[in-house]
């Protein structure tokens, strides 16, 4: 196995001992006991999915943001969504961080498109 195998490996092993990426796994844990409230959960993950890749930039497409948020507003009031979401916002930033940092020491010229 070549050394950058070995560190990617590594740098996996380390995100998964992590405290986020522990606590979405103890989330995920939880929502296997309650399978409907999971489907709620990845219906809610999918329309913020396509309301944020939305090429819409009026005005209506606020005006949608801003209902969605008030049709949710009780559903993010579940300790165990928000916990979830919350969690699986942390490990998704510090996969993030890990790319950028990645992408940063590593120079390679890309052209624009």
């Amino acid at each position: 196995m070549d050394k950058v195998q070995m560190c990617v490996d590594s740098l996996i092993e380390a995100i998964k001992e992590g405290e986020a990426y522990q606590r979405y796994v103890e989330c995920e844990e939880k929502l296997k006991e309650e399978p409907e409230l999971r489907e709620e959960i990845d219906r809610f993950r999918t329309e913020v999915y396509l309301l944020n890749n939305s090429e819409d930039c009026s005005e209506d497409l606020f005006e949608k943001i801003d209902q969605f948020e008030r049709d949710h507003r009780e559903f993010r009031k579940n300790p165990l969504v928000n916990e979830f979401l919350e969690a699986e916002l942390d490990v998704c930033k510090l996969l993030q961080r890990v790319s950028n940092r990645i992408q940063s020491g590593v120079k390679i010229k890309i052209p624009y498109l």
